[in-house]
């Protein structure tokens, strides 16, 4: 659900970029065809551009490596089971009510509104359809002619326009009529459908309400602008003048011009002088907000550790900081082999030998637990650093020896974070192989909470069966593995 919100943030952000921009430059130009095209262009762009591949960010700090071709040439496993002693590394409270927060409570009630509102517009679009079918119609001049009904009177209703035959025969009923024609001619009907959508999904947001005035008052600028051509501005000036007169403007304009301060608004835009075509450059000014867009989704709402990846694509850096989390401890024994030998000692030995050679190479590292104790899973994994990796080792009966497998989170959140969780994963992957030490290919696993938790690149190892090791891992082993993960920075 965070993924969601971000989505809305992203959307609505375009949407209040997009409508300062047309308020400030577009809204005095009298290209009215092209900004109409402009509303509906940012309505679409701000759907769009969240779902874009390309984040400016992630450039940045993601440079090509030849960690693409090893995994280019690996299958990722999108999901495995917690089996063995990963079950007790499983939070044991995934249930709906546990995991339910504000984030979820706020995201399911807009999802919630926006689905009874679409719901409702899609109903009554389809019983006014239906309701148009049913009425009797008459053609005139090639347009598709119904006699008034409920509350709809000289006006234009999808497809058709609603009037009384009798009218067209008077110079006012033809005026209106021409009008609505015009309506037709230009396609509004499919502008208003694709706008009325829009704001029910994004209901919340006050600038949709706002750009859909925009755009209503511009299809009535669009039409205006013909029939003054056609009849002169001062006469037909004089019929829109004519209507403030009335309590209720009957049908030349929408529900939504039922104003004098709108019509006068009109007769106003259809006195002033045209914009001269040079200032057409100013529609330029679209390309910077498409790049200030971008720039702006590559780095909303950066996880708090992300800036430390700045980094990790330049030179070796002494001060980075690697958490290692043995596996288990304290009351959490993890598993046993087959001669009494417990995982949490296992873990505990392996990464204190890893600290050793990761500390020669220059790096800092801390320990998820000090001694043979047992710790919440979100206290291992609250830490801030560069990488965390928790150790682990399978428990097969056998005592056959297992390639190191490779876990991580990706795909929940669709962040930067876990974005560098997988580049972290492929290239650990292609490092063991580069130092002679059997490796699978890195799977993913949305169930570990050491992994959900984690604030910085986060992994899990299980680096070997716990069944094929004697009493520890081979100083050799631990060597490559450290290597490996020295030259894992270099994705």
């Amino acid at each position: 659900m965070n993924s969601l919100l971000y989505y809305l943030l992203e959307v609505n952000c375009s949407l209040v970029i997009g409508a300062v921009l047309y308020f400030l430059v577009f809204r005095q130009l009298s290209f009215f065809q092209w900004n109409r095209y402009f509303i509906l262009g940012l309505c679409l762009l701000s759907l769009l551009l969240p779902f874009g591949t390309v984040r400016l960010g992630e450039l940045f700090l993601s440079p090509t490596s030849p960690v693409l071709a090893f995994e280019q040439s690996n299958t990722v496993a999108h999901s495995i089971g917690a089996s063995g002693d990963l079950v007790s590394e499983t939070e044991m409270v995934n249930s709906f009510w546990h995991s339910f927060s504000i984030g979820y409570g706020i995201a399911y009630g807009y999802l919630l509104v926006s689905f009874v509102l679409l719901c409702r517009f899609v109903l009554r679009y389809i019983r006014l359809g239906r309701r148009i079918r049913q009425l009797s119609q008459y053609k005139f001049e090639g347009f598709t002619m119904v006699a008034p009904f409920g509350h709809y009177a000289n006006c234009s209703v999808q497809h058709v326009i609603v009037m009384e035959e009798d009218q067209l025969d008077t110079p006012d009923g033809k005026l209106i009529f021409e009008h609505e024609s015009q309506h037709i001619v230009f396609k509004h009907r499919r502008d208003k459908l694709f706008i009325e959508i829009f704001r029910c999904l994004f209901w919340l947001n006050p600038f949709v309400y706002w750009m859909r005035r925009q755009l209503y008052l511009v299809h009535e600028y669009q039409v205006d602008e013909v029939l003054a051509n056609r009849y002169g501005n001062g006469g037909y000036a004089r019929f829109l003048l004519t209507l403030t007169h009335q309590s209720r403007p009957a049908g030349l304009q929408s529900n939504l011009f039922n104003t004098r301060h709108e019509l006068v608004e009109r007769v106003q835009a259809m006195m002033s002088k045209p914009s001269s075509k040079k200032k057409r450059w100013q529609y330029v000014l679209t390309l910077p907000l498409l790049g200030l867009l971008l720039l702006f989704y590559s780095f909303i709402n950066p996880p708090k550790s992300v800036w430390f990846s700045a980094s990790l694509n330049g030179k070796k850096n002494p001060s980075k900081t690697i958490i290692l989390d043995p596996g288990h401890g304290g009351k959490d024994t993890g598993g046993i082999s087959s001669f009494g030998l417990e995982e949490k000692s296992l873990t505990w030995e392996t990464c204190l030998l890893l600290k050793q050679e990761l500390e020669r190479k220059g790096y800092k590292v801390v320990l998820s637990r000090a001694a043979d104790e047992y710790k919440l899973l979100r206290d291992r994994s609250n830490f801030e650093g560069d990488l965390l990796l928790s150790i682990h080792f399978d428990n097969v009966k056998d005592k056959q020896s297992l390639p190191i497998r490779i876990l991580y989170q990706s795909g929940v959140n669709h962040t930067m974070l876990e974005e560098l969780n997988r580049k972290f994963a492929f290239s650990l992957g292609l490092r063991l192989q580069q130092n002679g030490l059997a490796a699978s290919a890195p799977a993913i696993n949305t169930k570990l909470a050491i992994l959900r938790g984690a604030k910085i690149p986060a992994l899990l190892l299980e680096l070997d069966n716990i069944n094929a090791i004697d009493k520890n891992v081979k100083p050799d082993f631990v060597n490559k593995l450290a290597h490996a993960i020295d030259q894992s920075f270099e994705y």
